[in-house]
């Protein structure tokens, strides 16, 4: 909008005058300048004080549409790696459809042993073949090593195949409260862990002043506030809204009293004591302040029945955490100390020691720092320890070292509550329905004949031996127990006339599946040893990685000693293989479509955003023209009103 500044009149003086006349002709240059600067710009305003509203949501929208812009390559970066994820999945599933139709064809007991040793280089081959695609890379960044992008995942130990990486996500940042999986894991696409052997038995861990109050009651934790205190007459409130280990809470009732008398608090070994600090007797309720829960979480409420001092707290479950002392342990009795357990992987034998060490994550460290690749950690409820075997091609199996640590932590994988079906990889042994399935000759000479039908752990077949009515001679008696040394189980009986032997029953092959017999061989015969003959078996109780990697190695294995009777179960287990593939494959295939919907969402976002931009700060073109014109006729206008104003003098008037 153009204006004039007022003529200059005739009562003014000319000082005056010269300054008004200026000021108009600044006025007007400056309107046109910053007009010609709109125009050059495109911009309404060059500075935030000339609108700071505007500013403002300018300055929120440009945040937002530089965010849209970074997540938005942030999710074609991830787009492009799932990208190559996919190319690589689909060149190992044709790997693996390949081998599959090799098991078929390996069935066959008519091929050559030229046509035999073929098809044992083909697998050789794809297991190399898979092996370099589970080692593949993006960007310099191993795909499917989880976080441990520098450092390939995958490492030949021997004839196993070891996992080294970890099972994390690479998440990328796809909105402000989103995250996205750029990647599939080893364990989704080839199947690299076993399922866990998780502890049979509760560790119990006891209770100490550090112990934190959220993990108390299995990790539920304590709804802290405030708790009463009252002996019938007297009464007080403790306030433990603060308070964060049990430490706390003890302090904070040692510094009450009750009336005349003051309180004391302690700890017992899975709870909390209190009673009053003199030691007498007398009623002692505890209860909670309004509609709060910290006494009955802490266990000491007892408002429902009349209590005098002391009162003992019940159980309040902590969960492991990996500060849990060892000698916390089954409610404060610990671990025997220097004990040791034997964990055996493949043919590689490793001790782990409990000697030095005083906490579950030095236990935890001792065992990932022996050289077995295995996986230890704190099951999910907080009181049991669970092993993962991470070595493909090979069986991990946990026993004793001359002690019994392995049971007591319920880790051994072939104890007394061993399920029958879980041996041998999960395959179970081989009984007889009708009739009798092992048969021991005595030491003179005499069988004993063992009915297995029915039974369903390793103890139930211990017990059926041991416990049979014909085997309580103790001068033929034949004992079976657990080796403390490994595992496996020991048939030992006194010296005789003839050597203790073992065979199955006709139809059965409950003696191969309990290890006590090689398979392949009929019978086995014991081994003297001083006054005793023992049959010893051997470990059936190890647990193996269920993926790509172990199929093949058992499958090149298998193919090598021409054990054609294992080829169903392999091809079961491929099968399984595929389909892990496949759904990893779909995994993918899910995850570029969220990118992609994401991605269009966020481009319709940034062109909102644009849009609000350029409404709050971008100048009307055609107003902006419109005004420079009538300002620069404005200031022509202004010039021949000045140039004549000034030119006045005493004789025009005259």
């Amino acid at each position: 909008m153009t204006s004039f500044y007022p003529a200059v009149s005739s009562r003014a003086t000319t000082q005056l005058g010269i300054v008004r006349t200026l000021y108009q002709l600044h006025t007007d240059q400056n309107n046109i300048n910053t007009l010609m600067e709109q125009l050059s710009t495109g911009h309404r305003i060059s500075k935030a004080s000339e609108d700071p509203a505007a500013a403002i949501r300018t300055f929120a929208a440009r945040r937002q549409l530089s965010f849209r812009e970074q997540t938005q390559a942030n999710l074609t970066s991830a787009d492009t790696m799932l990208s190559t994820s996919e190319s690589t999945l689909s060149q190992a599933q044709d790997i693996l459809n390949e081998m599959r139709g090799l098991v078929v064809e390996s069935g066959n007991n008519l091929l050559s042993t030229e046509e035999i040793d073929a098809n044992l280089e083909r697998i050789k081959a794809g297991i190399s073949k898979l092996f370099d695609l589970a080692n593949s890379k993006f960007r310099d960044q191993y795909i499917f090593g989880g976080s441990k992008v520098n450092n390939s995942p995958l490492e030949f130990f021997g004839d196993t195949v070891r996992f080294v990486g970890n099972e994390t996500n690479l998440d990328t940042i796809a909105d402000y409260s989103t995250t996205l999986a750029a990647n599939v894991t080893a364990e989704d696409a080839f199947g690299i862990r076993s399922e866990r052997i998780v502890s049979n038995v509760d560790l119990d861990p006891s209770v100490a002043s550090t112990t934190q109050l959220s993990i108390l009651n299995r990790g539920d934790g304590v709804r802290t506030g405030a708790i009463s205190f009252s002996d019938g007459v007297n009464s007080t409130e403790v306030d433990l809204a603060s308070a964060y280990t049990l430490q706390d809470v003890v302090d904070a009732i040692n510094a009450s009293s009750l009336g005349p008398r003051t309180l004391k608090a302690s700890l017992t070994t899975n709870g909390l004591r209190v009673e009053y600090l003199d030691g007498g007797s007398g009623q002692l309720r505890i209860g909670e302040v309004g509609s709060g829960s910290t006494a009955a979480d802490l266990g000491i409420y007892n408002l429902e029945s009349i209590t005098s001092s002391p009162v003992v707290g019940a159980d309040l479950n902590p969960v492991l955490t990996v500060r849990t002392k060892l000698s916390q342990l089954f409610g404060g009795t610990g671990l025997t100390a220097a004990s040791s357990l034997q964990v055996t992987q493949g043919s590689k034998k490793y001790t782990i020691s409990i000697s030095g060490i005083s906490t579950i994550e030095d236990f935890i460290n001792r065992i990932h720092r022996s050289g077995a690749a295995l996986k230890v950690d704190i099951d999910p409820t907080g009181r049991f320890l669970s092993v993962q075997n991470l070595e493909s091609g090979s069986s991990l199996s946990i026993g004793e070292n001359g002690g019994n640590l392995a049971s007591r932590l319920g880790l051994r994988t072939m104890d007394t509550g061993t399920f029958l079906s879980d041996l041998n990889n999960g395959d179970g042994i081989e009984i007889n329905e009708n009739g009798d399935d092992l048969i021991f000759t005595r030491n003179d000479g005499t069988n004993l004949r063992i009915d297995l039908q029915g039974v369903q752990t390793i103890s139930d077949v211990l017990d059926r031996i041991n416990n049979n009515i014909s085997n309580s001679n103790p001068a033929t008696r034949i004992t079976a127990s657990l080796t403390n040394s490994g595992n496996g189980i020991v048939l030992s009986t006194p010296n005789g006339t003839q050597p203790l032997q073992l065979q199955n029953a006709g139809g059965s092959g409950a003696a191969w599946g309990l290890g006590l017999i090689p398979k392949g061989e009929s019978e086995i015969v014991g081994t003297v040893s001083g006054s005793t003959t023992s049959i010893r078996g051997t470990d059936v109780g190890g647990v193996e990685v269920d993926g790509v990697f172990s199929t093949l190695i058992r499958l090149r294995d298998a193919i090598q000693s021409g054990s054609v009777e294992t080829l169903p179960n392999l091809t079961a287990s491929l099968d399984g293989d595929i389909q892990r593939m496949a759904m990893a494959r779909g995994v993918v295939g899910a995850r570029q479509q969220n990118i992609q919907n994401i991605k269009d969402l966020s481009s319709e976002l940034q062109l909102t955003l644009k849009e609000n931009e350029s409404n709050e700060i971008d100048a009307d073109l055609a107003q902006v023209i419109s005004d420079l014109q009538s300002r620069q006729a404005a200031l022509q206008a202004s010039l021949q009103l000045m140039g004549t104003s000034l030119r006045q003098s005493l004789i025009d008037y005259l």
